[in-house]
């Protein structure tokens, strides 16, 4: 179970933020990446223009041999084979260095705009994303552990449970926060400002190991409540029986 943001809005607020701030800084970096490969991919000028120099040769040369005359012997198939090896050896040879050094530029403008953008992401946005994941988690198991009390019924003991570990763990200062006498409480079976303390260190709230079927009163305290109201009423019976033992007194002696 996995809870990304704590109960506790102060609590909440700063991993809001740091959201925001590294979800920033990964778009900044990606941008910066993205703006390197485009500054590289401008050196495609100059893979078209090789290119273009070759075409225009081959169009120069193939000029050329359209103006050989033909049927000459041998001055004609002279002049076209020194047609065919100036295509061979400019032309054509500055067209496949152009498409060369296109790839060439392709590659190099991926190669910068990642070595540009993945180092920040990964360092920052890797590390904040693990501790994340890690909170969450951490948030998730202490939710699980206090749904796991809710459904069994055993609050209580969930609250002992979290009390002794806030002694345990807590720093000082928050556990003489959450308790003047922490040692005290704990043998007083007093685990409510413990058990909160230690929630709030899990990123829950408090209100999460209240029973929430305890609006009304349980069955001892209904008994005793109940032992209270009689013997109210027997003690108002008593005294209700003494005054009118006081009053025929009082009408004897005056009769006399």
């Amino acid at each position: 179970m996995l809870k990304f943001y704590p109960d506790h809005v102060p609590a909440r607020v700063p991993r809001v933020i740091g959201d925001m701030l590294v979800t920033l800084w990964v778009v900044a970096w990606a941008l910066c990446g993205f703006a390197v490969y485009q500054i590289v991919e401008g050196l495609q000028a100059v893979a078209d223009g090789i290119t273009g120099t070759g075409r225009t040769l081959d169009a120069w040369i193939e000029s050329f041999r359209n103006a050989v005359p033909r049927g000459i012997p041998g001055i004609s198939s002279f002049l076209t084979g020194v047609a065919d090896g100036l295509q061979r050896n400019s032309g054509d040879q500055l067209i496949g260095f152009g498409g060369q050094a296109r790839e060439t530029i392709d590659h190099l403008a991926i190669a910068f705009g990642l070595v540009t953008a993945v180092p920040p992401i990964l360092i920052v946005g890797g590390t904040y994303l693990f501790w994340r994941w890690r909170d969450a988690r951490e948030m998730g198991a202490a939710l699980a552990f206090v749904s796991a009390a809710e459904r069994s019924g055993r609050l209580e003991q969930a609250k002992a449970v979290l009390a002794y570990r806030a002694v345990a763990q807590l720093r000082f200062t928050e556990l003489m926060k959450a308790s003047s006498d922490p040692i005290g409480d704990l043998a007083a079976h007093q685990y409510e400002g413990l058990a909160a303390a230690m929630l709030k260190r899990a990123g829950l709230e408090s209100f999460r190991l209240y029973d929430r079927g305890a609006a009304r009163l349980s069955e001892p305290a209904a008994a005793a409540a109940a032992e209270i109201g009689d013997a109210g009423q027997e003690d108002h019976g008593h005294r209700r029986h003494s005054q009118r033992q006081v009053g025929r007194l009082g009408t004897g002696d005056e009769g006399r």
